[in-house]
């Protein structure tokens, strides 16, 4: 297993590079209004040569994107690699990815949904610690939530010891089994975690604190998701599970009998016996905690509560 690799931690006037290594963005103008927030909080922003284009759903060929992604990772001015937006393509462009580079000089990753393959790959091949946070062209293009901005950027840029992750107003996650663990957090969005098993790009699951989310998944899907993270031994190697929001799960035909979410989840994961939450603020929603994908963390199910027990970035 690799050593953990951590990043600096942010400064003012570091260079944060903009890369779309999935789905093009269509209104590039979202791109200009991260920059312009990057650039009000202090940084200088790079954007990549193709970061702005189209080639069908991607924002570009996978040779053009996976060349944007290796030349930050081997710009030494570069010090954080911010994903625009998610959608899909990062997935075919793990076995190009300089994976040298990263480990002479790791630099702080930042994206979720469709990103969660380039994270678990990092990790898996290198022991690099990424962030499961805000896209550039969504997020920070629309100006982020309060408690969504706040949480981010302490995180990447104190090298302290986080502690307890405070939970936004109104938010309170739901017990589904009790209990207290600690392990490495890994995961990310449920689609590109199942699509990653089997191959050398996918996490060792031991000991973790899984974290799941997803968007616009027919509730059946997600069941099928979930039995094949059980039949591939995931759920019983964690040590705990932290579900995130699984935002706009619809039965395939609403017209006729399907479980609800809830029923599915439950099920699913029935018979464990490891701490579990349910209704955690991640994922597909503008409220959100980011979650650094390696980091040590405990999880509190009795209380509701995840705490982190290491600081993500260093001096």
């Amino acid at each position: 297993m690799n050593a953990v690799l951590k990043p600096k931690a942010l400064r003012r006037g570091d260079v944060v590079g903009l890369v779309s290594p999935a789905g093009a963005v269509w209104e590039s103008v979202r791109i200009d209004h991260a920059v312009r927030y990057l650039e009000g909080r202090g940084y200088r922003v790079e954007v990549g040569a193709h970061a702005r284009g189209n080639d069908g759903a991607f924002a570009a060929s996978d040779a053009d994107r996976l060349a944007d992604l290796n030349a930050m990772f081997r710009d030494p001015r570069i010090r954080a690699v911010f994903a625009t937006r998610g959608g899909y393509g990062t997935a075919r462009l793990l076995e190009g990815i300089d994976y040298a580079a990263v480990r002479r000089d790791p630099k702080i990753v930042v994206g979720y949904s469709d990103i969660t393959a380039l994270q678990l790959g990092l990790w898996r091949r290198t022991g690099l610690v990424t962030f499961s946070g805000p896209l550039a062209a969504v997020e920070f293009a629309a100006g982020p939530d309060p408690y969504t901005e706040e949480q981010f950027w302490r995180l990447v840029t104190s090298s302290k010891v986080p502690g307890r992750l405070e939970m936004p107003a109104g938010t309170a996650p739901v017990t589904a089994c009790g209990g207290v663990a600690e392990g490495v957090l890994l995961g990310g969005c449920l689609s590109l975690v199942a699509s990653l098993l089997g191959t050398r790009f996918s996490p060792r699951y031991a000991g973790s604190i899984l974290f799941l989310e997803d968007v616009h998944e027919h509730i059946h899907r997600i069941d099928r998701l979930l039995v094949q993270l059980r039949l591939a031994g995931v759920l019983r190697q964690a040590n705990g599970i932290v579900l995130g929001e699984f935002t706009g799960a619809t039965a395939a035909v609403p017209a006729r009998p399907s479980h609800t979410l809830a029923q599915t989840l439950g099920s699913a994961l029935a018979g464990l016996g490891i701490p579990r939450i349910n209704g955690f603020p991640y994922g597909h929603i503008p409220r959100k905690a980011t979650l650094p994908i390696g980091l040590r963390a405990r999880l509190d199910a009795d209380r509701g509560s995840l705490g982190f027990l290491e600081s993500a970035v260093v001096r």
